[in-house]
């Protein structure tokens, strides 16, 4: 168990390193994955070479060929003169259930649609840590819903979301370090980016068993997080989100059903994980 008093002695007095922007992919295999992750952020959409270089940080001439590159292994079509997703992204899909999370992802189907039903949710999402994010493993939602900054495949930081926040409340004191010892992202005005505060969160979380996020991540949207544990660790979570209205004016009596309803869910994605 990680002292989080302890985390926040030893952060409070820590100066912060300037911000900066992501140094642009090296390699040429940097490049090409770079790429794809861009091809993938257009969720269906039709992409040209501009907006690929933008998106990577890269000359025309460079995404030109890398995307003729990704088009002769099959991993980008045409669409008239526009680049759209290739076949080989299917192979990859279907080899998701070999990756590391097939066995989570195995696990919370059935949990997480039960949830949606039952808290009447907005989105239902299965995500672990990685580095300073959550990654999004699977997700719930209605059809034209409400939009939302997830996606299954995508990453967003884990500071403003409650996801990330009951993650790194059962995380390592070095996990914790790594969110808090850099400025966190600020998605909305919101967004908690008070180290002091944000600590304090993860404590009220591994209390309750569950975190809250407020409109942390979008606009208009509150989610409610509880950790898929084994053996005493969070190898996941789950989260539920519904409209800041829906509150009502018992908003705390709200929150404690919710908080119930996503830890059982949790908790049965948990029961149905293989024993290690």
């Amino acid at each position: 168990m990680i002292d989080m008093l302890d985390a926040r002695a030893t952060i409070s007095g820590r100066k912060r390193p300037p911000a900066g922007a992501g140094a642009p992919p090296q390699s040429s295999a940097d490049k090409a994955l770079a790429v794809l992750e861009a091809i993938a952020r257009t969720q269906g959409g039709t992409f040209g070479v501009t907006q690929v270089a933008t998106e990577v940080g890269v000359p025309k001439s460079t995404a030109h060929r890398l995307l003729k590159t990704l088009e002769s292994h099959g991993f980008v079509g045409r669409s008239g003169a526009r680049y759209c997703v290739g076949g080989s992204f299917f192979r990859l899909v279907e080899a998701v259930r070999w990756s590391e999370f097939g066995e989570l992802r195995d696990a919370a189907p059935r949990p997480l649609s039960i949830l949606f039903e039952r808290a009447d949710a907005i989105a239902v999402h299965l995500a672990v840590l990685r580095g300073t994010d959550v990654l999004y493993l699977d997700k719930v939602t209605k059809p034209a819903g409400t939009r939302l900054p997830s996606r299954v495949g995508g990453r967003f930081p884990a500071s403003c979301t409650a996801l990330g926040k009951v993650l790194l409340a059962h995380s390592s004191r070095a996990a914790v370090l790594r969110v808090v010892e850099n400025p966190m992202a600020r998605a909305t005005p919101y967004s908690v980016v008070q180290r002091r505060q944000f600590v304090e969160q993860l404590e009220a979380a591994r209390t309750a068993g569950y975190a809250v996020e407020c409109e942390e991540a979008c606009h208009g949207t509150v989610c409610v997080a509880a950790p898929v544990l084994q053996h005493g660790a969070a190898v996941a979570a789950v989260s539920l989100c519904i409209p800041t209205l829906a509150l009502g004016s018992a908003a705390e009596r709200r929150l404690g059903s919710l908080g119930r309803l996503v830890s059982d869910a949790a908790h049965q994605v948990g029961e149905l994980l293989p024993a290690s």
